[in-house]
């Protein structure tokens, strides 16, 4: 996104030519910019009426642009995202609402990402400073207790924690008790009580028009015995799981994410009294925390895999019981090699691994790139696979030499932080815990860079270059390619 001119340069001028810019679709229909909806759609019918071709036969042409005019007018005034955008960036921004990035006109869109973006940046300048003191601290250039040291941390812990509390009350308050709190709503009784809700509703099986429970049996009606309806009970009892497990996690997922930051900083409370001696603590009481934060993530995920329950058509149950398997490998693997490396990490510490390497302890930290690295050698396999996406497999090559390139780049700083850590742990003043931290640092710095630069562009730039070319050419067409990358 290219900045067309600095936000000094913001004159009386120019917002006089945006105010005016602003004006043409409200002096099109006669009203001013604080008119309501109502007061919009009132100006409309009066003007329709009075500049409608048919009325006004002596000058049929010019009728009729007006009344284009006004047309458009009232589509762009009446569309509150359109207004919205209108009201900031006048027609040309209208113009560019429905291309590529124009969602980043909308003022709502561009100013809730320009404040995630700085929030972003200011909690990667305090991380930098956490760790510069850490290292300070553990190899002795400082004597600081480390409640000194973790303040940093408890900065950025307490501003995420305001965040997911405000959200958790918006969706607790200003939803109006519908469950619209990102997860399925905790109306089961509607249709769209569930992603699949409409799956049931007009799925297609022989026995979707059976009442339930089952009519009394007669002569010319199967026996509640027959395979046909035990399949129709096992379809109704999987709904019946599915919509449970739907209304609970509608219920509980907005509140997670306070307990998981409440259980997080309670973690590192109890790591920095046991650090500065304030408290005797076992290591596997330090870490209760964070155990309690992967127990809530398994109920989280297992109420998951529920709602994803598919019902059990004509398939034989071997094959549905296979099925949900991969299903559930694919959902816990990660959960897996967290509580696996927690668990050995806390064991290495007790002592009751003392003999065991710590390149040995963190193998669980090297299982996610093999992993990702089996499915990047099958990316360009199912991009080519007949059936897909014709472009998709038109660009399979460069999907597959960007998603390595990334991955390469990814691993490169993880593990390249994780063999310096081992060195430190194996041979601690062979060392110093600064150099351990030097690909933490240079990450950190990207992210404070990048996002410091997509929250200028956001805040300024689309606004400077949208008014760099309606004073260089006001009826010139808008190019997306100058503004939006």
């Amino acid at each position: 996104m290219s900045l067309a001119s600095d936000s000094s340069e913001q004159t009386p001028d120019a917002d006089a030519q945006r105010s005016a810019r602003a004006a043409g679709l409200y002096a099109a229909l006669e009203t001013d910019r604080g008119a309501t909806a109502a007061e919009i759609k009132r100006a409309y019918r009066r003007l329709a009426l009075r500049h409608h071709p048919d009325r006004n036969r002596g000058a049929p042409a010019v009728s009729a642009d007006e009344f284009v005019r006004i047309q458009y007018a009232y589509d762009v005034l009446t569309d509150e995202r359109l207004r919205r955008i209108y009201d900031r960036y006048g027609e040309m921004g209208v113009q560019m609402a429905d291309r590529v990035g124009g969602e980043l006109l909308d003022p709502l869109v561009s100013g809730v990402l320009s404040v995630f973006a700085f929030a972003t940046a200011a909690a990667a300048l305090l991380l930098i400073a956490f760790f510069a003191l850490l290292a300070r601290r553990v190899d002795h250039a400082n004597s600081w207790p480390f409640a000194v040291i973790f303040a940093p941390l408890w900065a950025v812990d307490l501003a995420a924690l305001a965040a997911v509390a405000l959200a958790a009350a918006r969706s607790l308050f200003g939803a109006g008790g519908s469950g619209d709190n990102g997860t399925a709503p905790s109306d089961t009784g509607s249709p769209d009580a569930s992603p699949h809700g409409s799956e049931d509703e007009a799925e297609p099986d022989s026995d979707a028009s059976a009442a339930w429970p089952p009519p009394a049996p007669t002569d010319e009606t199967p026996l509640l015995g027959t395979p046909r309806r035990k399949r129709q009970r096992r379809r109704h009892r999987v709904r019946a799981v599915r919509r449970l497990a739907e209304a609970c996690l509608g219920q509980v997922a907005a509140f997670v994410p306070v307990a998981y930051m409440l259980l997080l900083i309670a973690f590192q409370v109890m790591l920095v009294a046991r650090l500065d001696g304030h408290a005797a603590w076992t290591a596997l009481q330090v870490a209760a925390p964070w155990f309690c934060i992967e127990a809530i993530h398994f109920v989280l995920l297992t109420l998951q895999l529920l709602a994803g329950l598919q019902p059990i058509r004509d398939q034989p149950v071997v094959a549905a019981v296979q099925q949900a398997a991969v299903l559930a490998a694919d959902m816990y693997w990660w959960l897996a090699i967290r509580v696996a490396l927690g668990l050995l990490v806390v064991a290495k510490v007790s002592g009751a691994l003392e003999s065991w390497n710590w390149a040995l302890v963190l193998v669980p930290a090297y299982l996610p790139a093999v992993r990702w690295a089996v499915a990047l050698c099958l990316l360009g396999r199912q991009l080519r696979a007949p059936g897909g996406d014709a472009d998709m497999r038109q660009n399979a090559g460069a999907i597959v030499v960007v998603s390595a390139v990334a991955f390469g780049i990814v691993t490169a700083f993880v593990y390249s932080f994780v063999a310096l850590l081992v060195w430190k742990l194996e041979q601690p003043l062979a060392v110093r815990l600064a150099l351990v931290f030097v690909p933490v640092f240079v990450a950190l710095a990207l992210v404070c860079c990048c996002c410091s630069c997509c929250g200028l562009c956001l805040a300024y730039g689309i606004e400077a270059s949208l008014d760099a070319d309606a004073e260089a050419d006001p009826a010139a067409a808008p190019h997306t390619s100058r503004r939006i990358t």
